[in-house]
């Protein structure tokens, strides 16, 4: 008997049970109607058999089922430690209900497809006569009421991944491009463990190497620990400089399979050495040369939204703070905070869906300014669209400086292609706005939000969007409403690729 392979083999066979589809153009009106009466047939009896399965589990939620033991296909490339911590949960020897049985089976198959050491898992259980009375003494009110456990051995099926993996390619986003070469290491100790090296050169990355190192915590798949090691040269245009970057960054952070909340915390040292080609502004001369930044950061984020790239339904908030300073060398240190909330739902009455976001950040310097490189920059066709990339807030000559304070947001309707309702293209309309400031010491700090209540460069645009798995893709027809006179305009055709946008 197979409580859940069987089912879902079943199911998978009425979805492709059809008969063979004839031309449309070969086709009789009345063929037509009789294949369309036939295909309605057909969902409502996959409908039924769908409803029918989800009643059967219900009902036989609390019936007790006794593992007898836990079998895995292709397990020789992990090591024992790493499998008996993951399905330690089956291996209590104690009497499960049906449903908090399917739940830990459904877990482990999670864990171990989100930490990339299978390529897919497939768990069939089977039962099996049991050789012992099952005592159903202390068992949860509902599962002692049955008539006896039901033994059980689940089987899972694994496709590990390969343990040597390259790719080349390229990265698109915020207003860059690059290409890469990518070198894995997979699966290193039998638990999870992965080596990356990364080589990239770009439009605004001259040159960047990076290698990282991860692995989940104590055998947990839900906590993640990284260290990356990094070497890159970036060209910052809206400064007209350049920045040399070797980095070392420790971090932890979760990925809970059934919890919408996750943590971060970051470790980050790294000497940055500004090197300037072309600003005429004094700050930025000023700063030239070599600073260390040594940080501590913590992040926290709920997301409930049903796509990153492009959601339609669900919420999303994310509280992050970081504090400059671990080293007496800090030249600039500081605390850094910034909030982001996203918000997404439908409105039927109109076939669009209304995308809402307001950003929010704040970094105090605890000297007398604060370092360029760690300010914050907005603008561009992934940020307040219709502006340059990072051409808002305040301007130096012929650099914009970045600021201390921002707030920004926008309200984006999609709409639907019409006749392709299901394609990944949609029409796009959009108001976004934002402020940028500098903080002045002189005035207290809610003096300085004060500056955030007037002022704002507003934009607005249409245009049409792809939503691909891996980014998104915009071509907008973008205008300026609102700018201050130091802002550097964007009007006209305006196209953006990226996976996060405003």
């Amino acid at each position: 008997m197979s409580i859940v392979g069987q089912d879902e083999e079943f199911m998978d066979n009425m979805k492709y049970a059809t008969p063979d589809q004839l031309s449309e153009k070969a086709l009789t009106k009345a063929e037509k109607d009789l294949n369309s009466l036939q295909q309605q047939k057909q969902k409502q009896l996959l409908d039924q058999n769908n409803q029918f399965l989800q009643n059967l589990f219900q009902e036989n939620s609390s019936q007790p089922i006794k593992i007898r033991n836990v079998q895995l296909t292709n397990g020789t490339q992990f090591r024992d430690s790493f499998v008996e911590s993951q399905f330690q949960p089956l291996l209590t020897g104690e009497v499960l209900a049906l449903q908090k049985y399917l739940s830990i089976v459904d877990n482990i198959s999670k864990n171990l497809m989100k930490i990339g050491v299978v390529e897919n898992i497939l768990c069939n259980t089977h039962q099996v006569r049991p050789n012992i009375k099952t005592s159903l003494v202390g068992l949860p009110r509902g599962v002692a009421s049955g008539a006896g456990a039901i033994h059980v051995v689940p089987i899972f099926n694994t496709i590990p991944i390969k343990r040597f993996f390259a790719k080349t390619g390229t990265n698109i986003g915020n207003g860059e491009g690059d290409g890469y070469i990518q070198f894995q290491l997979r699966n290193i100790f039998g638990g999870g463990e992965n080596l990356v090296f990364d080589a990239i050169t770009g439009t605004k990355t001259s040159s960047s190497y990076l290698i990282n190192y991860n692995q989940p915590l104590f055998n947990n798949c839900d906590y993640v620990w990284e260290n990356s090691l990094s070497f890159n040269t970036r060209n910052l245009d809206w400064i007209q400089s350049k920045v040399h970057t070797k980095s070392l960054v420790n971090k932890i952070h979760t990925q809970f399979n059934n919890c919408k909340l996750n943590h971060e915390l970051i470790l980050e040292n790294s000497i940055r050495n500004l090197d300037n080609y072309g600003s005429k502004s004094f700050a930025i001369m000023q700063q030239c040369g070599q600073s260390l930044k040594s940080s501590i950061a913590y992040n926290i984020n709920y997301d409930s939204r049903n796509s990153k790239h492009l959601p339609f339904k669900g919420s999303f908030a994310q509280l992050g703070i970081e504090y400059n300073g671990l080293s007496r060398l800090n030249k600039y240190p500081f605390v850094k905070t910034a909030t982001q909330i996203q918000h997404a739902w439908s409105v039927p009455s109109i076939n669009s869906h209304v995308l809402t976001s307001t950003k929010l950040g704040l970094l105090y310097p605890l000297t007398s300014k604060s370092s360029l490189l760690d300010r914050f920059y907005i603008g561009g066709p992934n940020d307040v669209r219709s502006f340059t990339l990072n051409g808002l807030g305040p301007r130096d000559q012929n650099s914009f400086v970045g600021g201390d304070l921002f707030l920004n947001g926008g309200v984006s309707l999609f709409t639907d292609v019409p006749r392709y309702k299901e394609s990944n293209f949609k029409f796009h309309n959009f108001i976004n706005w934002g402020k940028l400031v500098s903080l002045d010491y002189d005035q207290s700090i809610w003096n300085n939000f004060k500056q955030l209540s007037h002022s704002y460069c507003l934009s607005y645009g249409l245009g049409i969007l792809y939503n691909h798995p891996m980014a998104r893709f915009e071509l907008n027809f973008v205008l300026p409403i609102l700018a201050n006179e130091r802002d550097s305009i964007r009007k006209g055709i305006q196209y953006g690729i990226g996976v996060s946008f405003l």
